[in-house]
């Protein structure tokens, strides 16, 4: 199965969000931002132990879709 970039770093982000909650947390990416975005310490180890997931789990690093989704259009 083929994911996009964004399918990716959303799918991530997601799984980096479930990791917290079982910390005793809640983060809203709609109301709270995107945890790779964050300067707070526990929300960027959620989304590296995301990444690491993804890295094990399906050979795909998140934070390359990132970069690809953070890349100007040459159009």
């Amino acid at each position: 199965m083929t994911r996009s970039s964004q399918e990716i770093v959303d799918q991530t982000h997601a799984l980096a969000e479930d990791f917290y909650k079982e910390m005793g947390y809640v983060h809203e990416r709609d109301k709270h931002g995107n945890l790779y975005d964050s300067t707070h310490p526990t929300e960027r180890l959620m989304w590296k132990l995301a990444c690491m997931a993804q890295i094990e789990l399906t050979d795909t690093d998140p934070d390359d879709a990132l970069t690809d989704l953070e890349e100007p259009d040459n159009d």
